[in-house]
């Protein structure tokens, strides 16, 4: 037997390897990376004056420019794309509070837009927090089951 068979018999050794194991996971967590890099791009749109932007991004960054000066909504932006960007990559390596955290706000996100009737970016909203609560649900199981 080689050293990655062995490996591969005895199971996932750490919730990384449990995590990256699971059909769909990484997919799922990996939702919080495009939506921090969406967000990043629409920050740079708003900042060029363009009144385009991609409905995966957060509501978030756009209330922050509308709200405050460039500088300020530089700060809110840089915080919540590294916010966003930091939850993915926590979420890849199987932690619940990153996918918690990245639930509550990104559906906090997606209530901003309903408050304004902005309908498309609400629905988007919806298939991302589908995709990543199924990943989380998941891993959930999985834990359970090798009892980590």
């Amino acid at each position: 037997m080689t050293d990655s068979t062995l490996a591969a018999s005895r199971g996932p050794v750490n919730l990384t390897e449990l995590a990256h194991a699971i059909p769909g996971f990484v997919r799922g967590a990996r939702w919080f990376w495009w939506i921090a890099g969406f967000s990043a791009i629409n920050a740079a749109m708003n900042l060029s004056h363009s009144d385009t932007n991609f409905v995966v991004g957060l509501a978030f960054t756009l209330l922050a420019h509308a709200a405050f000066p460039t500088g300020i909504a530089l700060v809110i932006d840089a915080l919540l794309v590294g916010g966003f960007f930091l939850v993915g990559l926590k979420a890849q390596q199987g932690h619940a509070w990153a996918f918690i955290l990245g639930i509550v706000v990104y559906a906090c996100d997606a209530l901003v837009y309903a408050k304004f009737g902005d309908w498309l970016p609400v629905g988007i909203h919806a298939l991302a927090l589908y995709y990543i609560v199924t990943a989380f649900l998941s891993l959930q199981a999985a834990k359970k089951t090798a009892g980590l």
